[in-house]
């Protein structure tokens, strides 16, 4: 019995550490991870254009509901954004759009599909990421990190209950939309300095007096992008 109670005790660390590394704190990301590094090994996912998500991207969804936390609170899926310079002239700027994608499911599968993705300029880094909260209590623990970590934020005056926050020194936009079950954070380095705009947030003018959806839209084009 003892010699068993020890080997238990010898190999606990270890299972913490599996049981550890099967989660991905999107809190943590540096967001410019290798998408392939962060997604679940078992779930069902998928890889395409949603065109509702703006700048012009690729989203890879993942619905692994045990794989990904927010500051410790489980999320219930998540969208990784990759840069992409694809032309994507369908885009509704009145709300509408569609979702093109590949169903995939192995780490292999995802590979295949982001080798040809690359030959329309895609990267496989994300530069973001898009989860989903419906739980009130929730969505209602996320608000108050955010406010504890990043400060008040600022109201979005499309949504009722919308904040954001432009966090200059980290280099990351965090949208926070509780009326559509979403937080959303982005790398801005490499994203426009005067707007943002997807189709739950609204347009987002970050104060600089030069936000204007148009040239917002054909900066964020792929003529638009260097």
């Amino acid at each position: 019995m003892m010699r068993n109670y020890l080997l238990l005790l010898a190999i606990l660390p270890f299972i913490t550490s599996c049981n550890g590394q099967e989660k991905t704190e999107l809190a943590k990301l540096n967001l410019n991870e290798p998408v392939e590094q962060l997604m679940s090994e078992t779930s069902r996912k998928s890889i395409g254009i949603d065109n509702v998500e703006y700048p012009f991207a690729i989203l890879v969804e993942d619905t692994d509901p045990k794989k990904f936390t927010f500051l410790n609170i489980p999320v219930k899926r998540v969208y990784f954004l990759l840069a992409a310079k694809i032309n994507n002239d369908s885009l509704s700027k009145l709300g509408g759009g569609h979702f093109e994608g590949t169903i995939f499911k192995t780490k292999e599968q995802l590979l295949n599909n982001l080798s040809e993705l690359k030959k329309q300029n895609i990267s496989n880094e994300i530069f973001g990421f898009r989860a989903e909260i419906e739980d009130p209590k929730s969505k209602s623990e996320i608000k108050k990190l955010l406010i504890k970590t990043y400060g008040n934020g600022t109201k979005n005056p499309n949504t009722d209950n919308g904040l954001y926050w432009n966090v200059k020194k980290e280099n990351k936009y965090i949208f926070f939309a509780p009326d559509y079950d979403r937080l959303i954070i982005l790398n801005s380095k490499n994203l426009s300095k005067t707007c943002y705009w997807d189709n739950q947030n609204g347009i987002i003018d970050f104060g600089t007096g030069q936000c204007e959806l148009e040239a917002y839209l054909k900066e964020m084009s792929p003529a638009g992008k260097k």
